[in-house]
């Protein structure tokens, strides 16, 4: 039920983590490693930008609209028929991201761990555990994700050390030898996944705090931005640019990589076990997102009306829509990202305008000015912002002197992860910062005052 839903900042963080994160390893890192090959790790960075955007505009809407969803939002805007035409292709952006996870997973699950189990059956297993969690809500896959989540972030870190005596610094060298185009086009490649961000959109009613919401948001984007670039370095590092390029996925032969003892060589079977629910929780929330929309053209708060059809829809039509895997990752890589552009990115700069002439003049602030708890909010923000602008200017950089330094490219390379980790630590304070202002705030309102 919609208005029960509540979600807290780290959860959204960590959904935000899983539900951009998981699908994006199954397929897509091999066609940015053919394009950008060996500086594949640096193709993150506009993609963040973009989730930003989108994050700002979804944390703007729940200011000027508190308890409606981006479904009720555009039907109160644009009214029954402007705002109900908007609201069907949002249901089928979200079909596509839905009907393609779902029959991407199943092929892995095919090819890989089951390959004599029909296809249909694979998919209608995984449909039903989706209409299970269709009769709950957001607030049960954000606890589920709590759990897993942490797993799978320390299991993809620790990666690197897992395949030390696999890596070899000398595939990923010369460092930023790839053209800038080649590395500018390799960022546009994730946007389709990067763009998944805006499903949090049917839950907006699930938010109390705007400006908590979008600092956990962007917490989430740069533990995902950070995870993928260490993610393809261990790729590149380990397999190279040429076997990436060639693998369907690449993430599951690198993970066949590893080899702890003579005894423990089916480490993957052990990682694989953290991933699937991880990315379970990703489908889940897009599937919910459906539901909310669907629900939205009747008036309906409670969506389990339309569990049972839309689940058997979905098994159907994501087997005629996706039916192989080549067509699938070439939609992930080429067509997703127009689609992102051409549909959703002139929606949320609509909507951003809106918003912000809707909230103009209004000042919410969960830090009183002065206080040192807001010093050190503001410097966090301003950290992150310093920080990912110095990602954009260290590969400008870096192109710029890879025909005159031999060094150049490593010392640019190590300045980029440094920034990168360093907006991660900052984005984790930020978020913090707000949340301590909230509590603060809260406690002095009883008191009568704000103390610091």
């Amino acid at each position: 039920m919609i208005h029960k839903q509540v979600v807290n900042h780290r959860q959204i963080a960590w959904l935000v983590g899983s539900v951009l994160m998981t699908g994006m390893m199954i397929s897509l890192l091999r066609s940015i490693v053919q394009v950008a090959r060996m500086d594949a790790w640096f193709s993150q960075i506009l993609p963040i930008f973009y989730a930003f955007l989108i994050a700002y505009v979804l944390s703007g809407l729940v200011e000027a609209y508190p308890g409606k969803n981006i479904f009720e939002i555009l039907f109160i805007i644009g009214g029954k028929w402007i705002g109900g035409t908007i609201n069907l292709l949002i249901l089928f952006y979200i079909w596509i991201i839905l009907a393609l996870d779902i029959k991407v997973a199943a092929d892995f699950l095919h090819i890989s761990l089951l390959p004599t189990t029909p296809m249909e059956i694979i998919l209608l297993v995984f449909m039903l555990l989706l209409m299970y969690y269709g009769k709950t809500s957001l607030e049960v896959a954000a606890r589920v994700n709590e759990f897993y989540f942490p797993l799978f972030f320390i299991m993809w870190i620790s990666l690197y050390f897992l395949l030390m005596n696999e890596y070899n610094v000398e595939r990923l060298e010369p460092i930023l030898t790839s053209s800038l185009d080649r590395i500018v086009i390799s960022n546009l490649f994730p946007l389709g996944v990067y763009g998944d961000i805006f499903l949090f959109g049917a839950f907006l009613h699930a938010i109390v705090e705007p400006r908590l919401f979008h600092a956990a948001m962007k917490h989430g984007i740069i533990i995902v931005g950070f995870m993928t670039t260490i993610l393809l370095l261990v790729l590149l590092g380990v397999l190279g640019f040429i076997i990436v390029g060639r693998l369907n996925f690449p993430i599951h032969i690198l993970v066949q990589q590893i080899h702890v003892t003579d005894f423990l060589d089916r480490v993957e079977i052990i990682l694989f076990s953290v991933w699937f629910p991880a990315f379970t929780t990703k489908v889940t929330v897009t599937y919910l997102a459906f539901l909310v929309g669907v629900g939205s053209f009747g008036g309906q708060r409670h969506y389990n009306t339309f569990n049972a059809p839309c689940g058997w829809f979905m098994v159907v039509s994501s087997i005629l829509g996706f039916p192989n895997v080549v067509q699938n990752d070439q939609f992930i890589s080429y067509s997703l990202p127009m689609i992102v552009l051409g549909f959703q990115l002139p929606l949320a700069l609509f909507l951003l305008i809106h918003v912000r002439r809707k909230n103009k003049g209004r000042e919410q602030s969960l830090i009183p000015e002065g206080t040192k708890l807001y010093r050190f909010y503001r410097s966090m923000v301003w950290g992150t912002t310093v920080c990912l602008i110095g990602c954009v200017i260290v590969i400008l950089i870096g192109d710029f002197l890879k025909d005159k330094s031999a060094i150049g490219g490593i010392v640019t390379a190590l300045v980029y992860i440094a920034l990168l980790l360093t907006a991660l630590f900052t984005s984790y304070g930020e978020m913090q910062a707000l949340n301590h202002g909230k509590q603060r705030l809260g406690k002095a309102k009883q008191a009568g005052t704000f103390r610091q």
